[in-house]
């Protein structure tokens, strides 16, 4: 029987020394803006420096990139609105090009004091000129000088290159194209630009997550976004909540906290889940992966983790 000073003394000895590297671990991401009505902003965006994505949260609750309102956060997108303005720079638009988003393909976009008319619009005339309801100096019924531009459909992203070889000045405003049904008829979002976003670097996703590649249309590097499969719940990626069997009894801050480094493990219903710990275990829980990660080996890390939540949680 090992003496239990000892072992106190050992395992306090073991956290003196691993203590640094608890405290350089990734900085916290804050995905809260108080006051706005967006609701579960998936990983990795978010509002603090530790966020890989970061928004920005105004005092009054809307939420930018750059000084652009946005609507939807998804886990493939995010809306963002691109009002009708007379007189704005097409040049504006590149501000959407980010190091982890862009505008995708299916973003129409009309643009004013063209030099000739653009002839790659996805959106039917008749559809436009509803939305044409402003004075920007148009000539009659032919909208004056006033051009849509629309990207291919084959690729990811809108090519902004081509946007400024159009020979247009203004940028008007956004839509966003959806082709639905089998007749592919065309429904609009109006004065919204869609942007598909990322994560640099090789796929970082769960066994149980499809990994779509991208290719940034900035400056060409490798990125990815992670999906679970059919059947599966979560995010998809490794740094966040993985994925898990659909209807696998298990909360959000236990799913933080058992992200695929201990994918193999879980946590069933045995007993009602106590609040308190859990608020309390939400605090702890960065320290206690650490401590776990650094003293096991990763295989019996496995092993105490199931001991150490069926007799403490």
């Amino acid at each position: 029987m090992i003496d239990l000073k000892f072992f106190i003394f050992i395992f306090i000895s073991t956290l003196i020394s691993i203590f640094p590297s608890i405290t350089s671990q990734k900085p916290y991401c804050n995905q809260t803006c108080s006051g706005n009505i967006l609701n579960d902003i998936p990983y990795p965006i978010g509002f603090s420096s530790g966020c890989e994505i970061q928004l920005n949260c105004t005092p009054n609750g809307t939420v930018l990139i750059e000084d652009f309102a946005v609507h939807q956060i998804k886990p493939d997108y995010i809306l963002v609105g691109l009002p009708a303005e007379c007189g704005r720079a097409v040049e504006t638009l590149h501000r959407l090009y980010g190091d982890h988003y862009a505008p995708t393909s299916d973003n129409a976009i009309l643009m004013e004091n063209c030099t000739k008319r653009i002839q790659t619009c996805s959106v039917p005339q008749s559809m436009m000129q509803p939305n044409l309801d402003f004075d920007c100096d148009r000539r009659g019924d032919d909208f004056g000088n006033v051009s849509c531009y629309s990207g291919d459909m084959g690729i990811m992203f809108l090519d902004y290159e081509n946007v400024t070889k159009t020979g247009c000045r203004s940028l008007l405003l956004g839509m966003v194209v959806k082709i639905v049904g089998v007749n592919s008829s065309v429904s609009l979002n109006v004065q919204m630009v869609k942007l598909g976003w990322w994560l640099k670097g090789g796929c970082q996703c769960s066994d149980d997550a499809i990994c779509t590649r991208v290719v940034s249309p900035v400056d060409g590097s490798d990125g990815y976004r992670c999906r679970c499969k059919d059947g599966y719940d979560g995010d998809g990626y490794k740094a966040s909540y993985g994925c898990r069997p659909k209807g696998t009894f298990i909360t959000k801050n236990y799913s933080s906290f058992l992200n695929s480094k201990y994918s193999g493990i879980m946590v069933p219903p045995t007993k009602p889940l106590n609040h308190e710990k859990l608020w309390s275990f939400s605090i702890r829980k960065n320290f206690m992966r650490n401590i776990f990660t650094q003293i096991f080996d990763q295989n019996y890390s496995y092993t105490f983790l199931r001991l150490f939540f069926a007799c403490c949680y």
